[in-house]
């Protein structure tokens, strides 16, 4: 019996549809998160917070964001430590003069002396040792929570279990424009998509964003920053990617939990950013099942475009056109739940969805990380570490 010789390539071609659509379907999984997170919660008493925020030459930022953290509608006690890394602008002036107006307001100023230590980890450790409460959420200069009720959410995630020893919140990007700003927005979004459900059921790979809720004494028990204490970025990644666990490790999904961080250079930031990942990652003790899992992801969209090509190819050059209905077909399909999925997730997370140009994107994911792979190997090493003074 002569079996055609397009029904084997067809038969794989199947067998990776499949496999496609049930990774369109795990998109479905941030908007029953989000679901569930939004739920409304019976009130409780809160933790106090100590909320830390490092700066450097970031004024303007510190005028337009600071004031809307100071003011949240907290019931419990809150400060809010900015650790200054001695910067020369007006900053210094910025917060006194806010700490006239705000009571909770602490400033501390950073160690110009520090030898091989990271000026952030310094400033975290430093605002660490300061801060009058267990529980701590961290954040950047240029961001600013979405509404009064940020921290509210946010510390009714810390004692939605006993255990919880971090919370992990959403950041999203703002400020960003034309098709640089399309991308940071779109890997922002995919990136979350991915690394959600896998926080929920394993623990959080590293913090995408500047959302994070933690306890002081964790930080201290593990020595804080001891062990790369030279590394210039990525404090907050590899604490994370150290100390979370599926048990101890929370999400706080809900709207008026959102941070927005604004993002004024989107070249620089996209490019500095992934750069510097690619060093951070290299020290991640743990999650290298997240990995394959992400890996495994970007070569599917990549496998599966190729082999309908090639299948079409082939089924035109034999003249089999049943066959190539068949292709295009279960090609249309899989576009449509992906794009239909996709769309929904990037909705619940608050950010605007991208139909038209999602094909394109998921692919050229795969080209970013191997390019700032190829960009972070030809860097000098010490290039990302704290010089000696």
């Amino acid at each position: 019996m002569n079996i055609p010789a397009e029904v084997i390539p067809f038969t794989l071609y199947l067998l990776l549809w499949c496999l496609a659509m049930l990774r369109n379907l795990e998109y479905q999984k941030v908007p029953q998160l989000m679901q569930q997170d939004a739920a409304p919660q019976e009130p409780e008493s809160l933790p106090p917070l100590s909320v830390i925020i490092v700066c450097h030459e970031q004024c303007e930022a510190l005028r337009r964001h600071l004031p809307l953290v100071l003011e949240q509608e907290f019931p419990s006690p809150f400060e809010v430590i900015v650790a200054d890394l001695n910067s020369t602008d007006e900053t210094p002036l910025l917060l006194e003069k806010l700490q006239e107006q705000y009571l909770n307001l602490h400033v501390i100023r950073t160690p110009e002396s520090a030898r091989n230590v990271s000026p952030i980890r310094l400033a975290i450790t430093l605002a660490m040792r300061s801060a009058s409460h267990e529980w701590v959420v961290l954040t950047h200069a240029d961001c600013q929570p979405a509404s009064p009720h940020w921290l509210t959410h946010m510390a009714q995630a810390c004692v939605r279990k006993p255990e919880t020893q971090m919370v992990v919140g959403l950041t999203q990007l703002t400020h960003l424009r034309g098709w640089r700003g399309l991308c940071c927005r779109f890997l922002q979004g995919w990136q979350q998509v991915m690394h959600l459900p896998w926080a929920k059921r394993h623990g959080a790979y590293r913090l995408l964003g500047a959302n994070l809720c933690y306890r002081r004494s964790l930080f201290f028990e593990h020595r804080g920053f001891a062990e790369h204490a030279n590394l210039l970025t990525g404090a907050c990644d590899i604490m994370v990617n150290q100390h979370s666990t599926a048990r101890n490790t929370d999400l706080c999904l809900h709207p008026q939990a959102l941070l927005l961080q604004e993002v004024t250079d989107s070249a620089r930031h996209w490019s500095q950013e992934r750069l510097f990942f690619m060093e951070t990652r290299r020290h991640f003790p743990h999650r290298l099942s997240y990995r394959i899992r992400y890996a495994r992801h970007v070569l599917l969209t990549w496998f599966f475009t190729l082999s309908t090509a090639l299948l079409i190819f082939l089924c035109t050059a034999h003249q089999r056109y049943v066959l190539l209905a068949l292709v295009v077909l279960l090609w249309a399909a899989h576009a449509w739940r992906r794009t239909l999925h996709f769309r929904s997730a990037m909705e619940a997370l608050g950010q605007r969805p991208f139909p038209v140009a999602l094909p394109l994107l998921l692919h050229l994911v795969a080209w970013w990380d191997i390019q700032a792979w190829v960009r972070w190997r030809l860097t000098n090493p010490r290039t990302f570490q704290k010089k000696p003074l």
